[in-house]
């Protein structure tokens, strides 16, 4: 087997009889209300993520003109981080108890105007999100839960305006291949080893993308039940259709 079959391959592994969908969204829908007491360090991953995102690709947070999508937005804790550095966010997440956390939150810390969430599952189709387009998407701690991280990226890249680009956070795969999700989450979990760079750059590339790079953004350890990892940031942008 090629590499480039490889890394596809394993871009959407093959769980029989499971949906992870399905098994996230109910995750989260019962959660939702107590994730952040679950997961306290979760905001200090939001803002490592983004902090590592500005620091890398300065140019694409513009607070004046930045149209961003937080696709997999959870309960906003990366759209709070994001939010003073781009004009507008959708956030978009399969979990509607997520969703309403985040509009919830939004509205009381005044940022309405600035940040809201729809429930949804994108397929890359005009009629969604009523034909929006976006400068910046980005998908944060998620992509280790998408059981076909290539049909993800090809929905995401659709939502991209020419030029715009994607920026993924997420687990890197140890050079030993041990596992970095704990069993308890192997349910929703289909990639827990994390992603390689070779995958990724698989993935953006098999949906179009130009440009890409992959970065280290840290270290960091979500609790005691979890190993410190590496997270990286990767990056592809939507090619400018030439005239």
């Amino acid at each position: 087997m090629s590499q480039t079959t490889s890394s596809a391959a394993h871009a959407h592994p093959h769980h029989e009889g499971h949906d992870f969908a399905e098994a996230n969204k109910a995750y989260f829908d019962e959660h939702a209300h107590t994730l952040e007491q679950e997961h306290p360090n979760a905001h200090k991953l939001g803002t490592m993520v983004i902090e590592a995102m500005r620091k890398t690709y300065p140019a694409l947070f513009d607070k004046g003109r930045t149209e961003a999508m937080d696709y997999a937005c959870g309960t906003g804790m990366v759209s709070l981080a994001l939010r003073p550095y781009v004009k507008h966010i959708v956030g978009v997440d399969i979990s509607q108890g997520s969703v309403d956390i985040y509009n919830k939150k939004a509205a009381e810390q005044g940022f309405s105007s600035e940040m809201e969430a729809v429930c949804a599952v994108l397929k890359g189709t005009p009629e969604e999100l009523g034909g929006a387009k976006f400068d910046l998407i980005t998908c944060s701690a998620s992509y280790h839960h998408f059981a076909d991280i290539a049909e993800t990226t090809r929905a995401l890249a659709y939502f991209l305006k020419p030029g715009g680009s994607l920026l993924v956070a997420d687990l890197k795969a140890a050079p030993d291949g041990k596992e970095l999700i704990p069993s308890t989450h192997h349910h929703l979990v289909p990639h827990k080893h994390g992603l390689s760079e070779e995958m990724m750059r698989t993935t953006f590339e098999g949906a179009g993308l130009v440009e890409f790079e992959m970065t280290e953004a840290g270290t960091f350890k979500f609790n005691e039940a979890t190993p410190e990892a590496t997270w990286f940031i990767a990056r592809g942008v939507k090619p400018v259709e030439k005239v």
